[in-house]
């Protein structure tokens, strides 16, 4: 099986937005390194919370994805929009 080669460094900082599923309070915005926290209410579908930042490295990103798994948010996805 081959190692993934992307071409992208996981070790310098980038901008992230996550989504996860329900409503989780902006207070969590210093929690999670300053990431910005917004809602969206869809009347079709539950809320869903999006949070977008730069964050240092995907360390930084690993450790705020298993905070919110273990306050039990169930994590729709996580994408990296741009390099820092």
């Amino acid at each position: 099986m081959e190692k993934c080669h992307s071409g992208v460094s996981w070790l310098e900082p980038a901008i992230y937005r996550i989504r996860i599923q329900g409503t989780l309070d902006k207070d969590w915005s210093d929690y999670c390194s300053g990431m910005t926290i917004e809602h969206e209410n869809d009347p079709k579908r539950e809320a869903v919370t999006v949070m977008t930042g730069r964050l240092a490295d995907q360390s930084a990103l690993v450790g705020i994805l298993i905070s919110l798994h273990d306050i039990g948010c169930p994590i729709l996805s996580v994408e990296r929009v741009e390099a820092a």
